[in-house]
């Protein structure tokens, strides 16, 4: 098909300019950049998962890594770089020679207790997870996984499609083309209910769930898309994680009233501090989104940094309240053989981050 051979070209031709990029120095040359300006490069992760999980998770893709991935990148870290502490206030000088970097997890996975925080203990790496209190110890509670969920069944079952298109449609949404990619059809209609107020997003959610549950095939899929409890929380907090808030229940906050953004900044701050016994000072952006609105209630409610979802460099002039960071994912770590690959890693981060923050810097009014 069309698409399929649209896709390999352009795989292929993002190797050559990776490898372009690598061999020719630039890439190189972009760390030195970062490190002599004295910046940080933020990371963040959703999920790390064993192989078997990988397909029985309802996780979008774009939010996975695999476990040997990613303690392949801790190694290749704690050999060249140097990873800080988010529970620590910067300090702006320089660092040896090593770029430095800031891990972080969002959503408070049960995976992220279980599989990536013990390896980032193993390496000796610190580690920030942002929760949403609202969703602790509970299985599938993200919209996307129903969604994922609903959409696979979809593709296998033409009633179950047609029953998705109708719903979209109903919502004002565009139906997936058929000339797409599948990931390309997923990615797209994430996106398109990720625009929803909340209301239209609960229905048409509820809607999805629904078309699920009529399918008999839909089995659970044993707790592996479920979040953390409390006690794991408690147990790797005190073994040295810091943990922030995402809100009480990751309602994207440019979509929803102040009133409400207000709520969920504070009812997360109030539960995690009770629970967990110890100032919550951090916080990242659902989704990443935020609008001036949205950043002075966070910095009123008494978050002392709060972290974005586009790439950047983090200065000491940075507004501590949009903090840039790069999103990873496997297909962000590995080559075309599914094996990490530092050469990957650093165009994902280092060079996107520095080409991020050199266009910041041109327009600083942006």
């Amino acid at each position: 098909m069309r698409w399929q051979s649209n896709g390999s070209l352009h795989r292929i031709l993002r190797w050559i300019w990776i490898y372009f990029l690598y061999c020719s120095g630039l890439i190189r040359w972009a760390r030195w950049r970062i490190e002599s300006s004295s910046g940080i490069v933020t990371l963040t992760f959703h999920r790390v998962l064993e192989d078997q999980d990988v397909s029985r998770s309802d996780s979008p893709p774009g939010m996975i890594v695999r476990r040997s991935t990613f303690e392949n990148l801790l190694r290749f870290l704690t050999s060249h770089c140097k990873v800080v502490s988010l529970g620590e206030a910067p300090s702006w000088g320089r660092s040896n020679g090593r770029i430095r970097v800031a891990i972080t997890f969002d959503d408070a996975w049960k995976d992220t207790s279980d599989i990536a925080f013990p390896l980032t203990q193993k390496w000796q790496v610190p580690i920030t997870i942002f929760v949403c209190p609202g969703h602790v110890g509970r299985l599938t509670p993200f919209w996307p996984e129903h969604v994922v969920r609903v959409w696979r069944v979809a593709r296998q079952n033409p009633e179950v499609m047609k029953a998705l298109e109708s719903a979209l449609l109903g919502a004002g949404l565009d139906a997936p083309r058929e000339d797409w990619t599948e990931s390309g059809q997923l990615e797209a209609l994430l996106s398109q209910l990720k625009r929803l107020a909340t209301p239209e997003l609960v229905s048409i959610v509820q809607k999805l769930v629904e078309l699920r549950q009529k399918d008999r095939s839909t089995a659970e899929n044993d707790g592996v898309d479920a979040t953390m409890t409390w006690e794991d929380m408690a147990q790797i907090a005190r073994r040295g994680a810091q943990l922030g808030s995402h809100t009480q229940s990751h309602r994207i906050l440019t979509t929803i009233p102040a009133t409400a953004s207000q709520f969920e900044l504070a009812e997360s701050k109030r539960s995690l501090e009770a629970r967990l016994g110890r100032p919550c000072t951090l916080f990242a952006y659902p989704n990443g989104s935020w609008s001036p609105e949205v950043r002075a209630l966070v910095a009123n409610e008494g978050y002392r940094l709060a972290f974005v979802n586009s790439p950047g460099v983090w200065h000491s002039e940075t507004d501590p309240w949009l903090i840039p960071r790069v999103n990873l994912w496997e297909g962000s770590l590995t080559n075309a053989s599914g094996k990490f690959s530092s050469i990957v890693f650093q165009y994902t981060t280092f060079w996107r981050a520095y080409r991020a923050d050199s266009k910041k810097r041109r327009t600083p009014n942006c």
